[in-house]
This record gives structure tokens, C-alpha cells and sequence, in this order.
């Protein structure tokens, strides 16, 4: 097993340059992932998410040592900023390079982050490396959804915690838009999500129950700490005052409420929140 403390020197040989995610089939979503995408004027659902993260940063069994916090898919590094505080070492990785280069900008002055261009499907770091990982809004996107779970895992210190995003089935609607041929039309998609054969034949991100995520990394040796869920925010489409979301904008707070009731929590939520935790 490969192990190393020299946080410079610590990523495996490099890919290819340019490399990317392979694109065939159906089941491959809006690659290059984006997961960490929100515009930095998205504070509340930026907030929502990092505070999830932070509030399993207690659980870490890792001991002594340096403390990395791995990223996955994240983007411009608006939330991973959020969670990244307390961390010794911060990594982030994403495939767009655009997002990559805005992530760079923003954190140049700061020693203790290295912004890569590298997959999910292959972490270029040695066995459990990291004590802290978060992957917000990415795992619904991935080419290689068994692969990324296998290499998020392997990174992953005994002790260490992963904190994840996904959209969640029960949500009522598709947000990203559905691939019909050879067209992709970006638009909601109500009620979608309920019928999953046809979700997964014409969706352009998977969504998840929470036994999917679950069956995904426990069977992968992970525990399960704790499952949340968060409201819409609407913070995209609502920043345009002539958009249609921009009238629903009031609901925020009765939404947020309904985060804590359990049959309510999973039709509003459009997004589930899972913490696990490596065996030793």
C-alpha cells in the first residue's frame, strides 16, 4: 500500500492531459461533472449544504495527523470554501476546466489548497488519504457511478467521513432536463422522478432513494452517521424576477420547516443529505 505524507508529492502519476470522462450511452449524465457549480450569490443553498458537511466534521476517528479535506466535483469552490476552515490540507477536483480556473482565482493566496483537474472514477491519491470528503451534487452526474463510490471510499481514511448531496427520488420534479434522441431539453420536469424506468431512459442526471445511497457505501464498508434533506432555494431561476420560480420565493421558510418532518421532508426536499463514516 502506498503511503505518503508530503502533501505536495502525494498524487499518483498524472493522466493524460485533457483526459476526460468516457461519454457512451444512456446512463452517462452531463459529463464533465459540475457539482459544485452554485453561483457564489448562491449563499443560502451553499450554506445549507456546507453546514450539513461541518456538522459531521466531530465525527472523524482518524487520530493523530495532518487532516485533508477532499472536495469531488467542486466546481468554483464556493462550497467547498465554506467547509474547508478547519482542514490542514484542502483538495478539490472537477473536470470543468472553466469552473476549475474560477475556483484558482479565488484561492490563490491561500497555501493550504490544490485545485486539480481530475475524475471521480480516478482520485490520483493514495489509500486512505483523506479524513474529511464531500461530494455536493456530483454522484447523480458521474459516468462510472460504482467507480467513483470505489475510489471516493479507497481515499477515504478509516475513521474519516464522506459527506454527500444527491437529488432524491421523491421530489417531485426533474431539474435537470431530459435527452430525447439526440436533443437535450433543460427544462423541469414535473412528476418525472416517480416513474423510474422512464427517468432513467430520458433523464440527464440520476436521482436516488435513500436505500440506493446506502446499498452504495455501506456495502463499500461504510457506516451510516446520518441522512438530511434540503428544501429548494431558489436561487437560480429566482434571481430572475420574471422567471416563474421568483413567485415562489415565499415558500423558503415553510419549506425549511417541512426539512424536519419525515413523510414532508422527502416530497419537499429537493435534495438528500447522507454522512458515513470508514470502518477501521
Amino acid at each position: 500500500m502506498k503511503t505518503v505524507e508530503n502533501f505536495q508529492s502525494a498524487t499518483k502519476p498524472a493522466a493524460a492531459s485533457g483526459s476526460r470522462i468516457a461519454v457512451s450511452g444512456p446512463q452517462v449524465f452531463n459529463v464533465p461533472i459540475a457539482g459544485g457549480t452554485a453561483p457564489r450569490n448562491a449563499t443560502r443553498t451553499a450554506q445549507k449544504l456546507a453546514t450539513f458537511a461541518l456538522e459531521h466534521v466531530s465525527d472523524i476517528r482518524c487520530g493523530p495527523g495532518r487532516h485533508r479535506y477532499l472536495d469531488v466535483g467542486c466546481g468554483n469552490g464556493f462550497i467547498t470554501e465554506y467547509v474547508a476552515v478547519d482542514f490542514d490540507e484542502v483538495v478539490g477536483i472537477d473536470m470543468e476546466r472553466e469552473r476549475l480556473e474560477d475556483f484558482r482565482a479565488h484561492a490563490k493566496w491561500k497555501p493550504t489548497y490544490r485545485v486539480l483537474e481530475m475524475s471521480a472514477a480516478s482520485i490520483e491519491f493514495p489509500d486512505n488519504f483523506f479524513s474529511f470528503i464531500t461530494a455536493f451534487e456530483v454522484l447523480e452526474h458521474v459516468a462510472d457511478l460504482e467507480k467513483s463510490a470505489d475510489e471516493m471510499v479507497r481515499a477515504c481514511r478509516p475513521g474519516g467521513v464522506l459527506a454527500v448531496s444527491v437529488p432524491q427520488r421523491w421530489f417531485p420534479i426533474e431539474n435537470h432536463g431530459v435527452r430525447l434522441g439526440n436533443t437535450e431539453y433543460e427544462r423541469k420536469v414535473p412528476l418525472l422522478p416517480y416513474i423510474r424506468p422512464l427517468h432513467r431512459k430520458y433523464a440527464l442526471a440520476r436521482v436516488f432513494s435513500s436505500t440506493e445511497m446506502d446499498d452504495l457505501f455501506l456495502s463499500r464498508g461504510m457506516l451510516h452517521l446520518a441522512t438530511g434533506y434540503a428544501s429548494p432555494q431558489f436561487e437560480r431561476a429566482g434571481a430572475n424576477e420574471h422567471s416563474w420560480e421568483s413567485r415562489l420565493i415565499f415558500l423558503r421558510s415553510v419549506l425549511e420547516r417541512c426539512e424536519t418532518i419525515p413523510f414532508l421532508r422527502a416530497l419537499t426536499g429537493v435534495s438528500m443529505l447522507k454522512a458515513y463514516r470508514k470502518a477501521f
